[in-house]
C-alpha cells in the first residue's frame, strides 16, 4: 500500500504543478493582453492628437488666407493693425501646433514599434499557451485516470487490514514524507540507518508483530536473504 501511496502522493503533486504551470501562463497571457492594450491605447491617443492638430492647421490655414485676403480690403488703419495683430497670432500658434505635430510623429514611430513588439510578444506567449494547454490536458486526463484507477486499489487493500494498523501506518507515511515502512537489513533501519539493538532485531527476525524502529519509528519489515533463515513451514 505505501507504494501506492507514494504514487498517488507523486500523481497529486504533479497534478497541482500542472494546475500552477496553468495558471502561471494565464497570469502571463493577461498581463501582456493588458500590457499590449496600454500600448495600442497610448498609440491611439497620440494618433487621435495628430489628426486634431492636422484639422486645426487646415482651418487655421483657410483663417489665414481669408485673413490675408481682407488686408487687400482694408483701408482703417485701426483695422488693419488689428487684422494684422490677428495674423501674427495665428502664425505663431500654428508654429507651436506644427511643432508639436512633428513631435507627434517622432513619438508616433516610437509607439508603432512598441505596439507592435507587444502584440508579437502576445502572439508567442498564446501561442505557447495554447500548445501547453493541449498537451497539459492530455496529461492531466492520463493522471486523473491512473489516480482514481489506483485510489480504488487502495480502498481495497485498506479494508484487509487492521484498523488500527492502518491508523498508524498513515501517521507515520504523513510525518516521515511518505516513508512510512522500511526494511531492515543486516541489522540496521533503512530509513533512519541506525543499528537496531540485537535483542530487539533478534525478535523481529522471529515473530510477526508490528515493530517500530526505536530511532524514527517507522514500521519495520525483515526478509529473509537466504533460504535457511526463512521461518519454517507452519
Amino acid at each position: 500500500m505505501q507504494e501506492i501511496d507514494c504514487q498517488l502522493r507523486e500523481k497529486t503533486q504533479l497534478l497541482q504543478a500542472l494546475e500552477r504551470e496553468a495558471a502561471e501562463l494565464e497570469s502571463q497571457r493577461l498581463l501582456q493582453r493588458e500590457r499590449t492594450r496600454a500600448a495600442q491605447a497610448e498609440r491611439d491617443a497620440v494618433e487621435a492628437r495628430r489628426r486634431e492638430l492636422e484639422a486645426h492647421l487646415e482651418a487655421e490655414e483657410a483663417k489665414m488666407k481669408d485673413r490675408r485676403m481682407r488686408l487687400n480690403r482694408v483701408r482703417n488703419e485701426k483695422e488693419l493693425q488689428a487684422l494684422r495683430h490677428e495674423i501674427e497670432i495665428g502664425k505663431e500658434a500654428n508654429q507651436q501646433a506644427e511643432e508639436e505635430l512633428l513631435h507627434i510623429f517622432e513619438s508616433l514611430e516610437t509607439l508603432n514599434a512598441s505596439v507592435k513588439q507587444a502584440e508579437d510578444l502576445l502572439r508567442e506567449i498564446e501561442a505557447e499557451a495554447d500548445a501547453k494547454s493541449v498537451a497539459r490536458r492530455t496529461r492531466v486526463n492520463t493522471l486523473q485516470a491512473e489516480v482514481k484507477v489506483q485510489r480504488e486499489a487502495r480502498t481495497h487493500m485498506a479494508a484487509t487490514l487492521d484498523s488500527r494498523l492502518r491508523q498508524k501506518y498513515e501517521q507515520i507515511f504523513e510525518r516521515r514524507g511518505g516513508t512510512a515502512v522500511v526494511e531492515v537489513r543486516d541489522g540496521t533501519c533503512l530509513g533512519c540507518h541506525m543499528h537496531l539493538p540485537p535483542q530487539f532485531f533478534n525478535e523481529l527476525q522471529r515473530t510477526r508483530d508490528v515493530r517500530l524502529c526505536p530511532s524514527c519509528h517507522r514500521i519495520l519489515f525483515w526478509r529473509p536473504e537466504r533460504l535457511d533463515q526463512a521461518e519454517p513451514p507452519r
